[in-house]
């Protein structure tokens, strides 16, 4: 049995949501919240300057918080992350809640420019 199947049977439901919660009380940590609220300042309503600024900071608080659960502190552990998060949230009404609460900080709502009025 390879170790990344052992590891994947361990990371049940309720570590899951742990790891949800703890990454989303990262992002609120005194830090880390005054970086990210810099960085949204800079990004404004771009959303490209978002995903330039903003998103990789929010991946880096993320990759911190993961490693403590067994994923690897790079992109295919983030990406690992979100795939057992993505199929655990079928079958778990509490992880799709996190997990929603998660996107929004990577995907804000974006307010559309104004139309010039004629």
């Amino acid at each position: 049995m390879s170790a990344n199947l052992t590891f994947k049977e361990n990371f049940d439901s309720e570590k899951a949501k742990a790891a949800l919660e703890d990454i989303l009380a990262a992002f609120d940590q005194p830090e880390n919240f005054a970086r990210l609220q810099d960085a949204k300042d800079l990004a404004g309503n771009d959303m490209l300057k978002h995903m330039q600024v903003v998103f990789p900071l929010l991946t880096q608080i993320e990759m911190g918080v993961i490693e403590s659960y067994g994923f690897t502190r790079d992109g295919e552990g983030v990406l690992q992350f979100a795939q057992i998060i993505k199929q655990m949230e079928r079958e778990h009404s509490e992880i799709a809640r996190l997990n929603a609460e998660l996107r929004a900080h990577f995907i804000p709502p974006m307010v559309p420019p104004s139309l010039p009025d004629n």
